[in-house]
């Protein structure tokens, strides 16, 4: 028996989070979400990936040890990249396919799962992996291939009230609290054990049980950790300058600094190699980014190698305190919370003294400055300076600031990734 994490035909509401990965590979709380299906299988399993036609190229260079769209012969069970599971949900689901093969496990349209013996698997294998086409997996692709269809809450609906989807990027920061606790209760049940009396001089911990940092940590005096709210985790090799204030939740990635006056508010995730500064609350941080200088970020999503120039300042609350609406592909999706900052993709920069407003999102590659409010949605490969119509950035020169922006952090540009690029410019701005 086998896993795939497969792509479903609505991934293409999860943009621009996922144009540069696999949608499994998004964060909600410390993990991305294919990390949490392999803690939930406790690796009793091999896992393969089913994914977008035109990202496979890119992901096998970034992960020659795993399988993008090659499926070797054996029974399958598919589990949706954009679901957060849960072991009660797992365990239930292998419980029932020992008597249920060739089942497709559905709710409200959306595949949730589904079981593929091997004598069934060539003929869907064809369709998943068929350049000509629309490769991605849709309750519809697989009634044409006669498996039975279930919905799930018919198994148990308490178990599928459990299940968390992940329909718009906003989700990832509506859920992030929740998962953040599940997360970090994990952690902390391996670590805790490890966490001996090391103080370092001058340094305040408050509830010092729920926070870890790694013996090389490079901690200087004046600073605060307050694990009063939740827990911190602090990887190796980070640098904590002095009048740093962090309250938990918040986990820290490897090689990362927090400049001198560094506040964060859980929950916070930050990713590797990562230098901050300012105000940070309520965030998801992936590894690469920039934001050295003053300014607030709040309730927002930072894709890799994003640059936040001085006193760049997300609004994360409307005035009138009503639920914040976000654009996601020409959609107006209403968030369901009060607090949304800013969600945006791989590669863009803002000038000093940006001002985003509650609910903006902004694709990748994008140069965005100005002393006045942006747009609330800025496609990708776009130059959008406040007040003015945005234009369109020429593609040979944001892959080359982007291959210089990964240069200075020993990170070389492919070929792959360069093509990945050219593909999302085209899509981006098609006439």
């Amino acid at each position: 028996m086998k896993i795939c994490i497969f792509e479903d035909n609505a991934v293409s509401n999860l943009s621009p989070v996922n144009y540069l990965r696999h949608s499994s590979d998004m964060l909600c709380g410390v993990y991305p979400l294919h990390i949490k299906i392999h803690q939930l299988l406790r690796n009793k399993f091999e896992i393969v990936y089913h994914c977008r036609n035109y990202i496979e190229q890119f992901l096998r260079s970034q992960n020659r040890l795993l399988k993008f769209n090659q499926f070797p012969v054996d029974d399958y069970i598919f589990l949706n990249s954009r679901l957060i599971y849960t072991q009660k949900f797992i365990d239930g689901l292998f419980l029932t396919l020992k008597d249920i093969e060739n089942s497709v496990f559905v709710s409200d349209n959306t595949v949730i799962a589904f079981h593929v013996s091997k004598d069934k698997l060539r003929p869907l294998a064809d369709k998943i992996t068929d350049r000509k086409r629309d490769n991605l997996i849709s309750a519809k692709e697989l009634q044409h291939l006669h498996f039975k269809f279930i919905e799930a809450s018919e198994i148990d609906h308490d178990i599928c009230e459990e299940l968390t989807f992940i329909n718009y990027p906003s989700d990832l920061l509506v859920n992030q609290a929740e998962q953040m606790k599940i997360d970090m209760n994990k952690i902390f049940s391996k670590h805790r054990k490890d966490n001996r009396r090391r103080n370092k001089s001058r340094v305040e911990l408050i509830n010092e049980r729920d926070i870890f940092y790694a013996p090389d940590v490079h901690m200087s005096s004046h600073v605060v950790l307050d694990a009063t709210k939740g827990p911190i985790f602090i990887s190796e090799n980070c640098t904590i300058e002095p009048f740093t204030y962090i309250e938990g939740p918040v986990y820290i990635g490897e090689n990362t600094t927090l400049r001198s006056g560094t506040k964060l508010y859980g929950p916070v995730k930050i990713g590797d190699w990562c230098k901050l500064s300012g105000e940070i609350t309520g965030s998801t941080i992936h590894s690469y980014v920039n934001k050295q200088h003053l300014g607030f970020l709040g309730n927002s999503y930072l894709c890799e190698w994003v640059n936040l120039g001085a006193g760049t300042t997300t609004s994360n609350l409307k005035n009138n305190y009503s639920q914040i609406v976000v654009d996601i592909d020409s959609k107006k999706i209403n968030t369901g919370t009060i607090f949304m900052g800013s969600i945006i993709g791989d590669h863009t920069k803002t000038g000093i003294s940006t001002m985003l407003n509650t609910g903006t999102v902004i694709g990748i590659s994008c140069n965005v400055y100005g002393g006045d409010y942006q747009p609330k949605n800025i496609r990708s490969f776009s130059w959008s300076e406040a007040g003015k119509e945005p234009v369109i950035y020429e593609i040979a020169k944001a892959v080359k600031t982007a291959a210089i922006s990964m240069k200075r952090r020993n990170v070389e540009m492919t070929r792959e990734l360069e093509d990945l690029m050219l593909y999302i410019y085209k899509k981006s701005h098609r006439k």
